[in-house]
């Protein structure tokens, strides 16, 4: 159960086997018509939970990372998700399941005052698409984030995904939800409908609101940072003139960055840090190449006052998340999908 969007299309096309193998450098993609991407040689490592406390998990996929913590899906042989954390200081990893779900997607982590927080969506008997929750490893309770019906109305509010949260105490996440016709059925996984819209969860209040970008078809929102006053949500959108990665001031009309990896037919930002205040931070994404749609690369960015940097690519990967300079997400490991961890190096520009 893939987080949908534009990253989950994304990495639908990773799992389908285009990334490095295991213990190579990752393939690098320089700029595409001479433009100045600068590539990059990076060795990733991989990461997956242990047989011997997961035996039938068939794939890792790290979703999320916020300081000592990396959230992941984990597929079991039966085609069913669960959620899992691993702690990189204690190097253990937990198990995370709705209770009563039939399957459990675990993404963003954040830390809270005592111990942490994960989101995430679940399926279960009572909806027909996903639905979002917040689990508190403190009380080790699970709360359901659901998109409410006036958002969708006259259609119904299927998928609700909850992607990102940030806040020790109380919190807000970032996520998605679908508009659509309950007449109409769901949209094939890995594809991201037009009824496509971003929200911003506040737990405090428990306000629900959209915030598309404007103007957009579709919007995802899959990644918050919170420097003082400011609200910075990434992800993609779609319009008419393609798919574009956003970093975005939520209020704000002009403190926003849309980017285009050069030449590439789609760009998407799947995961934020921050990096020295308001409009600065490093992003992680995916672009697929425009000569060859199937082949997805994995790139990090820094943003230095809502103005982009150089990209570095990772490689053939999806690159989900990032916290500091490390960045997770999936690459083939012989042959196999697998969860990785990098450490993104400093570069000067070329």
């Amino acid at each position: 159960m893939r987080a949908r969007g534009f990253g989950g299309f994304l990495a639908a096309a990773i799992l389908a086997g285009c990334a490095p193998q295991t213990g190579a450098p990752a393939a690098p993609a320089a700029g595409f018509g001479g433009v100045a991407a600068r590539p990059s040689d990076l060795t990733v490592t991989p990461l997956n939970v242990p047989a011997s406390q997961f035996p039938t998990a068939t794939t890792t996929e790290l979703t999320g990372i916020r300081g000592d913590l990396i959230s992941a899906t984990v597929t079991l042989s039966g085609g069913a998700t669960v959620g899992a954390v691993y702690s990189r200081t204690a190097k253990s990893w937990t198990q995370l399941q709705v209770p009563g779900s039939a399957s459990t997607a675990a993404y963003g982590p954040a830390l809270a005052r005592s111990g942490y927080r994960i989101v995430g969506s679940y399926k279960d008997a009572a909806s027909s698409g996903d639905r979002g929750f917040a689990y508190d490893s403190a009380t080790k309770r699970y709360s359901t984030i659901d998109a409410p019906a006036k958002l969708c109305a006259p259609k119904s509010c299927n998928y609700t995904i909850a992607h990102s949260a940030y806040g020790t105490g109380a919190y807000q996440v970032v996520g998605n939800y679908d508009a659509v016709d309950p007449y109409a059925g769901a949209a094939p996984e890995g594809t991201y409908p037009a009824s496509g819209h971003a929200f911003l969860y506040d737990s405090a209040t428990r306000a629900f609101s959209t915030i598309d970008v404007p103007g957009a078809i579709s919007t995802t929102a899959y990644g918050i940072w919170i420097d003082g006053s400011t609200t910075a949500v990434a992800g993609g959108y779609t319009d008419g003139k393609g798919v574009h990665a956003y970093v975005r001031a939520l209020g704000s009309k002009k403190d926003m960055l849309v980017y285009n990896y050069p030449h590439a037919a789609i760009t998407h930002f799947e995961g934020i840090t921050g990096n020295g205040g308001a409009g600065n931070y490093n992003v992680v994404g995916d672009y697929s190449a425009a000569r060859n749609a199937a082949v997805v690369y994995g790139f990090f960015l820094t943003v230095s006052d809502w103005k982009a940097g150089t990209p570095v690519v990772i490689g053939k990967v999806s690159a989900n998340s990032v916290y500091g300079r490390t960045a997770v997400g999936i690459y083939q490991n012989d042959g196999k999908p697998s969860g990785y961890y990098v450490s993104v190096p400093v570069v000067d520009p070329p």
